[in-house]
């Protein structure tokens, strides 16, 4: 006898099925409530979809930064589906942060399912073939601004929650789904009050980024979220009148801005200890380039933005050293050098890498409903940018999975961007049999993090 919940006109009715037992792609037998969870996101197939367009027809660009309409568009879903109980917690009123608890009946870890809610702005609206805010589903792709990054993931985080207490009797530990402002900006507003102010707690977080790169979706899990540090390498010359440099002794700042950049990019070295899921470190030199003043003047000052994405067990300070040595080594070739190094203000200047050990059984339990869905299981690997577990792991202490869920990672932040159709479902289905198999008790004593659980399903760290 299998069991889900059906929402039709806004009214909740469990449905009851004869039905033979169902086996995954591996020929192995499906337990019941892993054949309701996937039974119940084939019933809510169209509803799922429908829901993700209409978070990418709500605007929440970042900048501006304005979550408060999404929100809302979420909240009457999460009313809809008999998901009751959501809080709205924000440190500025234009900037709500969603929590929804769906309450275990035993005690366990507490698992949190987590996406952000706003989205890069639009950018340059001529390169779209579509208007970004009017999603159109093409050759089973959904368009449009955020269905990526991350709105479709959200989507799906919100059908399994709704899943989960649809068709599971029983879980041994919480649920916890965050929908967080601000990622796409500062990060402020979002998980950074969250993580601080708030005092939010969980056993282990899943973000849904988008985790597929030059393959399919869901191509990798990604269990390391590298960090950053941006920096601004200045030089100076000498302001003059432009026509008199053939005649009096003049340093063209851009001129020698080139030169250092040049050596920078032959001859910078990093201290890193090479990672199993990322080898190196990613440098990006002179990302940004500005000086001058204009046609007339030879100029004086002239600078260059970087950025480098680090690994775990590379630090601030001894980046800090690393750079200066080769600007060092600069001034040594280049006799008279006038060249500086200034870090970026917080938390730009070192935005801390994270992991999670593949041994944790969350990963384990995703790797299996993937396999279970999809057919395959993804790689492990690192996510290529930073993410908010920066802050959810960083200060909050939580163990946060920065990257698994539907899109390309390439296509967000730019135009045309767009989601898999067939994904969406798929994402909600592997989200759910990952966290029914999580919270199922076997799973929760094997947390390989341990510790006692309160009431609320939090590790208590007292």
């Amino acid at each position: 006898m299998l069991s889900w919940v059906q929402v039709v006109g806004g009214v909740r009715r469990r449905q009851h099925v004869e039905k033979e037992s169902e086996t995954f792609a591996d020929g192995q037998s499906k337990p019941e409530e892993e054949t309701m969870l996937l039974d119940f996101m084939d019933a809510h197939r169209a509803e799922l979809v429908d829901f993700t367009a209409r978070l990418v027809a709500t605007p929440s660009p970042n900048l501006p930064g304005d979550e408060r309409a999404v929100v809302e568009v979420i909240q009457t879903e999460l009313t809809r589906l008999g998901l009751e109980g959501a809080e709205v917690v924000a440190k500025h009123p234009d900037r709500p942060n969603l929590l929804l608890r769906l309450q275990g009946q035993q005690p366990g870890p507490t698992l949190m399912l987590c996406g952000h809610s706003d989205t890069k702005p639009v950018g340059d609206l001529s390169a779209w073939k579509t208007d970004p805010l009017v999603p159109v589903i093409e050759n089973g792709k959904m368009y449009g601004l955020g269905t990526t990054d991350m709105k479709g993931a959200v989507a799906a985080m919100v059908y399994a929650t709704a899943a989960l207490k649809g068709c599971v009797a029983d879980l041994a530990g919480d649920l916890l789904l965050v929908i967080n402002a601000d990622e796409e900006r500062t990060m402020e507003f979002g998980s950074g009050f969250l993580s601080s102010d708030y005092g939010l707690r969980a056993d282990i977080a899943l973000l849904g980024e988008p985790s597929g790169i030059d393959g399919p979706e869901f191509e990798y899990l990604h269990v390391v979220s590298r960090g950053i540090s941006c920096f601004k390498v200045r030089v100076r010359g000498t302001q003059m009148h432009s026509s008199l440099t053939d005649r009096l002794e003049a340093v063209n700042a851009h001129v020698v801005l080139a030169r250092v950049l040049t050596f920078m990019q032959e001859r910078l070295a990093l201290t890193f200890t090479s990672h199993p899921l990322c080898p190196a470190p990613t440098v990006n030199l002179g990302v940004q380039v500005t000086g001058g003043v204009g046609y007339g003047v030879c100029p004086g000052v002239a600078e260059f933005q970087s950025d480098i994405r680090v690994l775990p067990g590379m630090t601030h300070a001894q980046l800090k050293v690393d750079l200066q040595r080769c600007l060092e080594a600069c001034r040594q070739e280049m006799p008279g050098l006038e060249v500086e190094l200034e870090f970026e203000s917080p938390p730009l200047d070192w935005f801390p890498p994270t992991e999670v050990s593949t041994t944790h059984p969350l990963v384990d339990q995703l790797l299996q409903a993937s396999e279970q869905v999809l057919g395959f299981r993804p790689q492990l690997s690192t996510f290529p940018g930073g993410s908010d577990a920066k802050n959810f792991q960083g200060t909050a202490g939580i163990p946060t999975i920065p990257s698994f869920g539907p899109g390309w990672l390439p296509l967000a932040h730019g135009p045309n961007e767009c989601v898999g159709v067939e994904s969406l479902v798929q994402a909600a289905k592997i989200y759910a049999v990952a966290a029914q198999a999580y919270l199922s008790g076997d799973s929760a004593r094997g947390d390989s993090a341990g510790g006692n659980f309160d009431r609320q399903g939090s590790r208590d760290r007292s």
